[in-house]
C-alpha cells in the first residue's frame, strides 16, 4: 500500500523535477539557481497534485457522492473517465502555457506533454478497460529518463533508469498483490506509457 501511495501517478511529476534538480539541473533552465528551482517544483506540486485532487473532490461533490480516501483511489473504471479527462485537459493547458507563454525549454514542455497525454490516454482507455494508471505513469517516466540519457550523453542516467525499472516492477507487483489490477491491465499500462514517451521525441526534431 505504501509503495502505491508513494509512487502514485500524481506524485511523479513532482518527484521527477526534484530528481532533475539534483541530477540534471540543466534541463530546468532558465531556473538556474536552487531558489528558482524550488519555486518551480512547488508550482509543479500545486498544479499536478493539489489542484487535480481538489478537482476530483469537486467532481464527486457535484455528483452528490461522499468523499472518502477509498474513493480517491478511483477503483471503478466508470469513476476514472471524467476525472482523468478533466485532469488531462488541465495538464495540457499547463503545457501550452509553459510552451507558448513562458517559452520554457523542450525538456520541461515535452515532459509535461507526456504527462498530459498519459492521463488523457488513461481516460480514453477507461471507457472500455481498466488500465493501470500506476504502470502507465511509471513506464512513461522510466522511458523518459532513458530518453534524456540519449539527448544528454554527458549525463549518466543509466543507473537512475535501472532504479526506475526496479520501482516500476515493484509497484506493478504491489498492484497485483493488492488485487487492484490484472496482469493484462499492468501490461497494457506499460505499453501505453512507452507510447507516451515516444511522443516526446517530436519536441527535439
Amino acid at each position: 500500500m505504501l509503495v502505491s501511495i508513494l509512487f502514485h501517478p500524481v506524485m511523479l511529476p513532482t518527484l521527477f523535477f526534484v530528481f532533475a534538480a539534483v541530477m540534471t539541473p540543466d534541463i530546468l533552465a532558465p531556473f538556474s539557481n536552487s531558489s528558482l528551482q524550488l519555486r518551480f517544483i512547488l508550482l509543479i506540486f500545486i498544479t499536478t497534485l493539489i489542484i487535480p485532487v481538489v478537482m476530483l473532490c469537486v467532481h464527486f461533490l457535484l455528483s452528490k457522492r461522499k468523499i472518502s480516501l477509498e474513493m480517491l483511489y478511483l477503483k471503478s473504471t466508470k469513476d476514472r473517465v471524467y476525472p482523468f479527462l478533466h485532469t488531462g485537459i488541465f495538464y495540457a493547458g499547463i503545457t501550452y502555457i509553459f510552451y507558448a507563454n513562458l517559452h520554457l525549454n523542450p525538456f520541461i514542455c515535452s515532459f509535461m506533454s507526456m504527462v498530459a497525454l498519459a492521463v488523457l490516454l488513461s481516460s480514453g482507455i477507461s471507457l472500455f478497460y481498466k488500465i493501470s494508471a500506476h504502470t502507465i505513469a511509471l513506464s512513461a517516466l522510466t522511458g523518459y529518463v532513458f530518453l534524456l540519457h540519449f539527448f544528454l550523453p554527458d549525463v549518466d542516467l543509466l543507473i537512475s533508469g535501472s532504479v526506475l525499472i526496479f520501482i516500476t516492477g515493484l509497484t506493478a507487483s504491489c498492484r497485483l498483490f493488492l488485487n487492484a489490477h490484472t496482469l493484462g491491465q499492468i501490461f497494457i499500462g506499460f505499453l501505453a506509457g512507452l507510447l507516451c514517451t515516444a511522443s516526446c521525441i517530436v519536441w527535439f526534431y
